[in-house]
């Protein structure tokens, strides 16, 4: 379980990593509002991260297993959607994409959408294990995928 974990982690780091670095590519287009369209995207991504820190707080941690003994946060953000850490990071990936639209690129960023499903998917299973209200709240609440439960 911690091995899945970390391993979750450090392939969503060395992805957006990658995306931050500007592969190597034909750009498919450099227009303005691309560049305009990632700076909002990264604001927007901060604020995203500010709201779910301040909710989290109590549970917060990288790894997707949730803390032992810590609550299940419906609060805050959570309130409309379960995993805004994740959407924060998808956020940035995807204005880095932008940043830098090329075809190399957008593979890289498939890789992180998947893999940030992935590691949601993974957490809600964990989370329905040790709280009773989880199912019940994970089928009201979007997830990166929409209202559906993994």
């Amino acid at each position: 379980m911690i091995l899945k974990a970390r391993a979750l982690v450090a392939i969503q780091f060395g992805l957006l990593g990658l995306l931050f670095l500007k592969p190597a590519g034909r750009l498919l287009s450099d227009l303005e509002i691309l560049k305009v369209m990632s700076i909002l995207l990264t604001i927007i991504a901060f604020v995203v991260f500010v709201f779910a820190y301040v909710a989290l707080r109590p549970s917060l941690r990288v790894s997707p297993i949730p803390k032992p003994g810590a609550p299940l946060i419906v609060s805050g953000i959570y309130r409309w959607f379960r995993h805004p850490m994740y959407l924060g990071v998808l956020m940035i990936g995807l204005a880095f994409l932008l940043d830098n639209l090329n075809l190399t690129s957008i593979v890289i960023y498939a890789f992180l959408f998947l893999n940030m499903v992935i590691k949601a998917n993974y957490e809600d299973r964990l989370l329905r294990q040790r709280h009773l209200s989880a199912l019940e709240y994970q089928v009201k609440v979007f997830g990166l995928l929409g209202r559906k439960h993994a």
